[in-house]
């Protein structure tokens, strides 16, 4: 990447920040009342399965591929079997997109039932294409799980996505963070306050076309409203929470968190939102690090009351046995976080939740 001018002033400011709690040995043991579920390769985002039991995670790191928690023992098992790809018109994405990539390096996720019944996976992916990856969950509802590839939908050239929602009409919503040539120097940028990025509406004929109203520094999570209204837009770097109506892409409401990363639906319908506390340099050194141990980088979950959009801490954890948490999610009583680096997902007691 060329050195500009203005990023000559700026790196070393970002080199100055505070030290960087990079990635160490840290044994998978339980540490204070949190269990680790070690072996995974940046398990970035999580979404549930609809037998009760199960949930998804993509790993964003080699080898890659769509996974299952039992969440009854912490057992892992894979969710993707070998089989034959389907006919061209048993596939839901792009003409032309008739063969899956050889390894998936799954980002967001979003899970949602079609229109006609059946379950649909959709899925972030960077390895030999941008894109969303479409899948079928089979067996959704009893037993183990499966997942049938049936599709793609290939970015533009620009296009570094990072979080996805499927919509009623079989169309999605997807995060476009900032262009893919040069994402330190966008960084930077975003860093300081510039829009970079926006949130893409994929349709099966019209294709990737930006929505009006989402520009913002760095777009990172995005998670359906129940009523399917409206959206809910991570501003990463713009420090901000945000609703938008997903027909208009109309701001409706906003609040501040810092550097929000994913967010998900507790149990009692508020949103958990992961948000990081780490300055830009330690966030890129933590992006290059071995996946074999966990970054330790600071963050805090943050419960959000969506008709109010009062925000508050519900769970902040710096070091062992795991940092940099990208995702929250509640399962019964428990929360379970994974991370955009390393090698576990952990497990704890949700905060405030009354034991069974």
């Amino acid at each position: 990447m060329r050195i500009t001018p203005l990023l000559a002033l700026v790196l070393p400011a970002l080199l100055l920040g505070a030290p960087s709690a990079l990635a160490a040995a840290v044994p998978c043991d339980e540490v204070d009342g949190i269990r680790s579920i070690c072996g995974l390769a940046a398990p970035e985002d999580l979404v549930p399965a609809p037998n009760g039991r199960d949930l998804i995670f993509g790993q964003m790191a080699e080898p890659g591929g769509l996974w299952l928690l039992d969440t009854r023992d912490d057992s892992v098992h894979a969710l993707l079997p070998a089989g034959p790809v389907l006919a061209p018109e048993e596939l839901w994405g792009d003409e032309g997109c008739d063969q899956p990539t050889s390894w998936l390096g799954a980002h967001g996720l979003d899970l949602r039932q079609r229109a006609d019944g059946r379950w649909q996976l959709l899925v972030v992916n960077h390895t030999e294409r941008e894109s969303v990856e479409f899948f079928e969950l089979l067996d959704a509802d009893t037993g183990r799980p499966r997942a049938v590839w049936r599709g793609c939908a290939v970015a533009p050239e620009e296009g570094n996505l990072n979080d996805v929602i499927g919509l009623a009409d079989g169309s999605l919503l997807v995060t476009h963070m900032a262009h893919r040539r040069w994402p330190l120097w966008s960084a930077v940028q975003a860093a300081f306050g510039r829009d970079t990025g926006f949130v893409y509406r994929w349709r099966p004929r019209s294709g990737f076309v930006p929505v009006p109203g989402t520009g913002g520094a760095h777009p990172n999570g995005i998670l359906l409203a129940p009523d399917e209204q409206s959206f809910y837009l991570n501003v990463y770097f713009g420090g901000s929470v945000r609703r938008h109506a997903v027909d208009s892409g109309a701001l409706l409401a906003e609040v501040a968190v810092e550097k929000p990363d994913n967010a998900s639906w507790a149990n009692d319908g508020s949103l958990l939102v992961a948000s990081h506390q780490a300055n830009l340099w330690q966030l890129f050194r933590s992006l290059q690090q071995d996946h074999g141990a966990p970054s330790l980088l600071p963050f805090t979950v943050v419960a959000i009351d969506p008709a109010t959009m009062v925000a508050r801490p519900l769970l902040q954890l710096e070091g062992p046995p795991m940092g940099a948490g990208t995702v929250a999610l509640q399962r019964g009583n428990d929360l379970y976080i994974g991370s955009y680096v390393g090698d576990r997902i952990i497990r704890l007691p949700m905060p405030g939740a009354a034991s069974e």
